[in-house]
């Protein structure tokens, strides 16, 4: 699944709020802190079912980047009940091969007898079997993702068989077994390979994020991981990640369908309530993204590359973390107003007088730690991505000393009451949206987010370019198009 930041998340659900009826998802929480959120609409076959835990890879240690993308993949091998054909035989056997592949990692060489117990636990484990028991149950949509500040887990489930919903994920929270562990250390290798470095410029944003942010900054790497260290991560480090941050009071859960809030709340007290808050705590309270200032500048810095694709240009600003009002939303708009074929970079970089670029977009990242503001321009054919950059300021020139008309600010938010209404329309994108949004601080900034978009005059959009969109404290990832070149 690609992933989605938070504040695009918020941004479709808030404008769609305008559209649809007030939006007052029951919310109650269970005694060991986990949160949940209900929205009751009946006459649904299927129910949506998300879950999401406030830590992602921004809370990988140094040394271990890729852990909590590791740790998604693994809470899909089961537990003592699910993924086992006799777990009294198979917990001695999952114990001595642990023990032999700590070893054989250490070292950098096989160890003896590792293959022969892996064969061994192969004859008593049920890999897919997890998957295999909610297609049986005809549920869909089975997914997960991981964030740079938090991980989601989504299903939609027949409405017959919610109670399964229940169980499953609460077994696999409760007593999680971590088994198959070198077949999904090679599963989340590939999944690198497909989407960062078998793209022609994949490898060169991983770069340009790391000297952006700076090293040692939790934001510095992608969730993906990074290959050699995700290759000497351990199960006792999954463990330790989980442990420390799938705690229930780091927990929220979101259901819509044809659900009542009642029969939510029996449900979750008779499963989830099993779990101890007490018992995931390890080493004291978890961090945001271990240890990081709240609002950590960057590291700006600027990179030049070559690569098989057009030449482009990624320019990129510093703003603030996320929150529901203020600037953050003036920027959203502003990103709102430059995308689309009849925003502002198309009428000026692509159809425009100039011609300069083949595509352009723009869009506000707003995290839990920091944000930025980042326009990617595509150079046209037989244009360098040095003309690109000039392009980009002469534009905002104009949209500086132009303002935006009221005419066109509307336009703006009626596309986006457009595009949000028709995606919160269905479940599982309203239960995605109320998820991310409850893990950022709280589900009302959806409506929050509508009521600061809607009060965006062209005045704001003036201060917010003045304010963060200067020259001098961008960064700027330059790209020239070859036949044969890398980082």
């Amino acid at each position: 699944m690609k992933p989605v930041g938070a504040p695009a998340l918020l941004l479709v659900a808030a404008t769609a709020a305008a559209a649809a009826p007030p939006l007052e998802p029951a919310r109650f929480t269970l005694d060991n802190g986990m949160t949940f959120l209900v929205v009751e609409r009946p006459g649904r076959p299927l129910v949506a079912a998300v879950w999401v835990v406030r830590g992602g890879s921004a809370s990988d240690p140094p040394g271990r980047r890729g852990l909590a993308h590791v740790v998604e993949h693994l809470l899909y091998a089961g537990s003592r009940t699910i993924g086992t054909r006799d777990w009294e035989k198979e917990a001695p056997l999952l114990r001595r091969w642990e023990r032999l592949y700590e070893q054989s990692v250490r070292r950098g060489a096989a160890v003896s007898g590792l293959d022969r117990v892996e064969r061994r636990l192969n004859a008593v484990q049920r890999p897919g079997a997890y998957s295999s028991i909610y297609t049986r149950a005809a549920a869909l949509g089975i997914d997960a993702v991981t964030r740079h500040d938090s991980t989601a887990f989504q299903t939609l489930v027949p409405k017959e068989k919610l109670e399964l919903w229940f169980w499953m994920e609460s077994d696999r929270l409760l007593e999680p077994v971590f088994r198959g562990f070198r077949r999904e250390l090679a599963v989340v290798e590939q999944e690198r390979r497909q989407r960062i470095d078998s793209t022609p410029a994949g490898t060169w944003f991983e770069l340009f994020d790391a000297a952006y942010w700076g090293a040692g900054h939790p934001y510095a790497h992608s969730p993906a991981g990074e290959r050699l260290e995700v290759a000497r991560l351990l199960p006792a480090d999954a463990r330790s990640h989980f442990e420390t941050h799938y705690r229930p009071d780091r927990l929220v859960a979101v259901l819509v369908g044809d659900l009542s809030p009642e029969r939510a709340r029996d449900l979750a007290k008779r499963y989830f309530g099993r779990l101890d808050r007490a018992g995931r705590a390890r080493g004291g309270e978890a961090g945001d993204a271990a240890g990081a200032e709240k609002v950590a500048k960057p590291a700006l810095e600027s990179l030049e590359g070559s690569c098989a694709c057009r030449s482009q240009v990624e320019i990129r600003y510093p703003t603030v973390p996320f929150e529901a009002g203020g600037d953050p939303v003036a920027l959203d708009v502003l990103a709102g107003l430059l995308n689309s074929r009849s925003g502002r970079l198309y009428r000026d970089l692509v159809v425009g007088e100039g011609r300069v670029a083949f595509g352009a977009s723009a869009e506000h990242v707003s995290r839990s730690l920091a944000g930025y503001f980042a326009v990617r321009i595509e150079a046209g054919e037989g244009v360098g991505p040095e003309e690109l950059i000039p392009a980009w300021d002469r534009l905002l020139g104009r949209l500086r000393a132009g303002r935006a008309g009221d005419a066109e600010l509307e336009r703006v938010r009626r596309q986006l009451l457009t595009d949000s209404w028709r995606q919160l329309k269905q479940d599982a994108g309203l239960a995605q949206r109320l998820a991310a949004a409850e893990a950022l601080g709280g589900w009302r900034q959806l409506t929050e987010w509508l009521d600061a978009a809607a009060a965006v005059s062209a005045d704001d959009l003036e201060r917010v370019i003045d304010r963060w969109l200067r020259p001098v404290d961008r960064a700027v990832l330059s790209l020239t198009r070859t036949g044969n070149a890398g980082p």
